[in-house]
């Protein structure tokens, strides 16, 4: 069979789609999962193509219609998560003018959260639920041999009008068994070329970032309420053995400096994660360049893990944080505690690994209370929080216990009205959605208030020392944490209304870097208007309020 496997074109930095933009796109992330399917595609003797959209100049319309047109595919493969609807939608309806004959799949998150619902809106020709790899290749052989498909589990298809869900498909038990990830289609060159020092928070502290995706486990044993986990609901490790394979093949090949674990709990076993740091370190010493890797945790693990991960090369944790409230604590469904948040960030600290994180608000037991308790804590912890935790609102995505709560008490009355809504205005965090119990609109609109200038008033604003564009191109600055100057390269004084986030290369705190005018028209409003007068006054502009 021909496939080809299309990565949709999606700035997940800001979470904005435009289907008329004809730009190329360098702040993406690798759709690992859609490289396992070509992967495993491969492997069963297909012939397989990828079109990376992000990599292509002009309208995805045009691309995918000359694709179509000048070569015949039997399948291609799309998908994602919720946040990928209109890509996705676009997507199929590009494809289905342009080759009717050509099977549509589509699978990710997107799907498997809502797949009655998904298949209604996107009409494709089959849909996958859950993980691909096995249903992928099943699929494609049965339709190739005209096969019974009502034998492949965890697929929908449409027969005699008829919306048909086969058998669910069970979790891959032994990871090991799947081949790597297949990124020989997608300019993976180029995606380094074009990565930058200012493209994430992740790999800031590199001056020529050269990362690689990985994921070393499936699922999360937790169940959030926030949370949606795509790969279904049993959590999974590959073998460390096999992760440090596919590492020492990818950091050979591409010359990479920072590996990103994307897992969504990187371990829960201690032996398991000093196994890695063990053999990490004594591959990664070998090399003639340095190598750096970040990953996510919860904070209740075993601390004394953070100085071996540190000598390892571990640059930077995501923490699952979300509220300092035990009351929204419980209510979340985190099962942690104020005291486990607190030595955490402090252990981070003290061992200078970076942490990034949020503090989410609007909980269904939230109130002005319980966010006063997080609120309070983040002004006056600044000191562990290092300016790298953000302030923001929840989100109900597809799938998730919150979001099937406001469905069942009509906070969402239409979910493909909420859907489409969200595809055409997009996911707008300055005006979040009120999911509470008990707060009124005005109680409501008092805590977005309190959560934004907050938010503002703590952040702390630097203008660099010195630009040496013309002999070094680069940057001096003087860390406000730690008091150190740090020196950048690849990188230019801001420009006139410029605002550029930055950490730390000496304690990983993270502040925002402006010009002198920025920074001089700045001081000059707040002092007429009053800081908390003049963002919210913003705010309020933003969201289509009067003044």
């Amino acid at each position: 069979m021909k496939i080809l496997i299309i990565f949709v074109r999606f700035n997940n930095q800001r979470l904005i789609y435009n289907k008329h933009s004809t730009a190329k796109n360098k702040n993406y992330l690798i759709p690992v999962g859609l490289a396992y399917i070509s992967a495993v595609l491969k492997e069963s003797g297909h012939e397989v193509s990828c079109l990376n959209l992000n990599n292509r100049e002009g309208l995805v319309e045009n691309i995918i219609r000359q694709e179509l047109t000048s070569d015949h595919y039997d399948f291609v493969f799309l998908g994602g998560l919720s946040i990928y609807y209109p890509d996705i939608k676009d997507c199929v309806a590009y494809i289905r003018s342009s080759s009717p004959k050509t099977k549509i799949v589509l699978g990710g998150g997107l799907i498997s959260s809502q797949p009655e619902i998904m298949f209604g809106l996107l009409k494709p020709d089959f849909i996958v639920i859950g993980e691909g790899e096995i249903t992928a290749r099943e699929l494609v052989a049965c339709v190739g041999n005209l096969g019974d498909l009502s034998q492949v589990n965890g697929i929908g298809y449409k027969t005699d009008g008829k919306l048909v869900f086969t058998k669910e498909r069970q979790p891959i038990l032994d990871l090991d068994r799947l081949p790597f990830p297949d990124y020989s289609g997608i300019g993976y060159e180029e995606y380094l070329k074009n990565s930058s020092a200012t493209s994430s928070f992740i790999n800031d502290f590199l001056d020529s970032p050269r990362s690689y995706t990985i994921i070393g486990s499936r699922s999360c044993p937790y169940n959030c309420t926030f949370c949606y986990h795509p790969l279904g609901k049993k959590y999974r490790q590959r073998s460390v053995d096999n992760i440090m394979d596919e590492l020492k093949y990818a950091i050979e090949k591409y010359h990479i400096n920072l590996v990103i674990f994307l897992d969504e709990l990187f371990s829960q076993n201690t032996e398991r994660v000093i196994e890695f740091c063990q053999k990490f370190k004594t591959y990664t010493d070998t090399l003639s360049w340095n190598v750096y890797w970040t990953c996510s945790l919860r904070v209740d693990g075993d601390l004394s893990l953070i100085p071996v991960m540190k000598d390892s090369g571990c640059s930077l944790v995501a923490l699952g944080l979300e509220s300092y409230s035990p009351t929204i604590l419980k209510s979340m469904r985190k099962h942690i505690a104020q005291e486990q948040i607190r030595d955490t960030l402090a252990s981070l600290a003290e061992n200078k690994i970076a942490c990034t994180g949020n503090f989410i608000f609007g909980d269904t037991a939230e109130t002005l209370k319980t966010a006063e308790e997080t609120l309070d804590f983040f002004r006056n912890r600044q000191d562990l929080l290092r300016g790298s935790i953000a302030l923001g609102f929840i989100i109900p995505f597809q799938g998730t216990p919150i979001y099937q709560h406001c469905v069942k008490t009509g906070k969402i009355k239409d979910e493909i009205e909420f859907i489409e809504q969200r595809a055409e205005y997009g996911y707008d965090i300055n005006n979040p959605m009120n999911l509470t119990e008990s707060l009124s609109g005005r109680e409501f609109e008092k805590l977005k208030d309190m959560v934004f200038t907050t938010s503002y008033v703590t952040r702390k604003f630097i203008i660099p020392k010195k630009d040496w564009w013309g002999v070094r191109n680069g940057i001096e600055i003087n860390c406000p944490y730690c008091d150190k100057p740090f020196y950048v390269m690849n990188r230019k004084l801001p420009k006139i209304f410029d605002q550029e986030e930055i950490s730390c290369r000496n304690c990983h705190g993270r502040f925002v870097l402006v010009s002198n005018h920025m920074y001089l028209v700045f001081c000059a409003l707040v002092k007429f208007f009053g800081f908390t007068r003049l963002y919210l006054l913003k705010q309020r502009i933003r969201r289509g309020l009067s003044p």
